[in-house]
């Protein structure tokens, strides 16, 4: 009869989870945040409002047009400035904060 021996091989190693970009965005995002403390954030008078509007039109036009990074920052942030009521510069600044973090997660280097 043969010796049976019970040799067991270790499992292999699990490879290390690949750290999500936008994770790594989100954090980087905090931090700043922390960074910029508080801020006075006085609003604009509402009569300037029609030109802000005015000026996110073209920009918006502008990027339908070119898809460029210009135009989307600059139509969202013209949109941020022509809003006339919280609610609406708050939904602004959220569009604006997300097109900010998409362009910055397209930027993050390949690994």
């Amino acid at each position: 009869m043969a010796d049976e021996t019970n040799e067991t091989t270790p499992a292999p190693k699990k490879a290390a989870r690949k750290p999500d970009p936008m994770t790594q965005l989100l954090n980087d995002l905090k931090a700043e945040i922390k960074n910029l403390g508080e801020v006075s954030v006085k609003m604009h008078a509402d009569s300037r409002a029609p030109q802000y509007d005015r000026r996110a039109s073209a920009w918006g036009r502008h990027y339908g047009q070119h898809g460029t990074l210009d135009g989307l920052i600059l139509s969202l942030a013209f949109e941020v400035l022509a809003g006339l009521n919280p609610a609406e510069r708050r939904y602004s600044l959220v569009q604006l904060a997300a097109a900010a973090l998409v362009a910055a997660e397209k930027l993050e280097p390949s690994k």
